[in-house]
C-alpha cells in the first residue's frame, strides 16, 4: 500500500488538476507558452553549495555539469529530463539529480536539449547524438531519463549503437514513454487512474515531437527498436501510470530475447514518483544506486 505521504501527494496532484495542463492540443499550446516565458529551472543556491555546478553552451543549448565536492568522477550519468519533449527542466528534476550525485558520488551531465514544437525528433536527436559522441568515450557512463527523457535515453542508446559509438554501461528509465503511437488498449483502461498524464494529451505530444517521423520509428518509439547490443536496463514504473502498459511490453520483449532488464514496479505510484519527497522515492533512489554501482 502507498505510504501516507504518497497518498497525500496523489491527492494534491488531483486537486491541482495537473493533468489538465496537457489534456489536448490547445491546453498544451497554452502550457508551452507559459513555460517559455518562465524558462527552465536552474540549480538552487543549496544545490550549488553542496555540489560543483558548471554551465556551458553547446551548439546554442545549455549543458550543465554537476560534480560532487570530491571532484569530477569517472562514473558519470547523462540525465535527460522529462516534460513531454516540450517542457523545460524543473526544480524536482534538480532535486533528484542533486540527491543522486551525492548518493552515487558521481558526476552528471544535464543537457537542456532542443524542445518541441520549435524542434522535432530529427533535430533533437541529431543534437543529442553529437553531445553523446563528445562525452561518452572513456567513462563509466549511465544513460538515465524520466518520462519523455526515458524515451530519449533509450532511443539515443539505439542510435549510438547504430553509429558504432561507445555504448553506455547501463540505462535507467524512470516512467519512460516508449511507444509514440499510444495505441495499446490498456492505456485507455489506465487513464482514469493516472493523475498526471492523460492519454489524449500524450497522443498530442508524441505527434508534435515526431514531426515528419513515422510514429513506429524507433527514433520516437524505441519499443519498436531492437535491444541487441544495448547495455542492461533498469526500468521503474508505477501501477497508476498510463505508461505502465508499454513498460510491460518492453519487459515482455526483454524476456523473450533473454535481455537483462531489471523490473521495478511500484504499486500505487503515479508518474515519475522518484522526483518527489515520499518514502517510495527514497526506495527508488536506493534501487538506482544499487544498479549503477554494480548491484541489481
Amino acid at each position: 500500500m502507498p505510504s501516507v505521504r504518497a497518498r497525500l501527494l496523489i491527492a494534491a496532484i488531483r486537486a491541482l488538476r495537473v493533468r489538465n495542463a496537457i489534456d489536448g492540443p490547445e491546453r498544451i499550446r497554452r502550457t508551452i507558452a507559459a513555460d517559455r516565458k518562465k524558462g527552465p529551472a536552474t540549480p538552487s543556491a543549496l544545490h550549488r553549495a553542496g555540489l560543483i555546478v558548471g554551465e556551458e553552451k553547446v551548439e546554442g543549448h545549455t549543458v550543465y555539469t554537476v560534480d560532487p565536492h570530491s571532484g569530477r568522477s569517472d562514473r558519470r550519468v547523462l540525465y535527460l529530463h522529462g516534460g513531454g519533449w516540450s517542457r523545460p527542466i524543473t526544480d524536482p528534476h534538480w532535486e533528484l539529480i542533486a540527491k543522486l550525485a551525492d548518493l552515487l558520488d558521481c558526476s552528471f551531465i544535464v543537457p537542456l536539449y532542443p524542445l518541441a514544437p520549435e524542434h522535432t525528433a530529427r533535430e533533437t536527436h541529431a543534437w543529442l547524438l553529437s553531445l553523446y559522441a563528445d562525452r561518452a568515450a572513456g567513462t563509466d557512463l549511465t544513460l538515465m531519463g524520466d518520462s519523455s527523457g526515458g524515451n530519449l535515453a533509450l532511443s539515443l542508446a539505439m542510435r549510438a549503437r547504430d553509429h558504432s559509438l561507445p555504448k553506455p554501461a547501463r540505462l535507467v528509465l524512470l516512467s519512460p514513454a516508449l511507444d509514440a503511437t499510444v495505441t495499446d488498449p490498456a492505456i485507455d483502461e489506465l487513464d482514469p487512474l493516472d493523475p498526471v498524464v492523460p492519454a489524449r494529451g500524450l497522443r498530442a505530444l508524441t505527434r508534435m515531437f515526431a514531426g515528419d517521423v513515422d510514429l513506429r520509428d524507433p527514433l520516437v518509439s524505441p519499443l519498436f527498436g531492437t535491444l541487441d547490443g544495448l547495455p542492461p536496463i533498469a526500468l521503474f514504473i508505477g501501477t497508476r501510470e498510463i505508461l505502465n502498459a508499454d513498460a510491460r511490453r518492453l519487459r515482455k520483449l526483454a524476456a523473450e530475447q533473454d535481455f537483462p532488464l531489471t523490473w521495478h514496479e511500484y504499486p500505487g505510484m503515479p508518474h515519475v514518483w522518484p522526483l518527489f519527497p515520499i518514502p517510495e522515492a527514497e526506495r527508488a533512489l536506493a534501487d538506482i544506486a544499487s544498479f549503477v554501482t554494480g548491484g541489481v
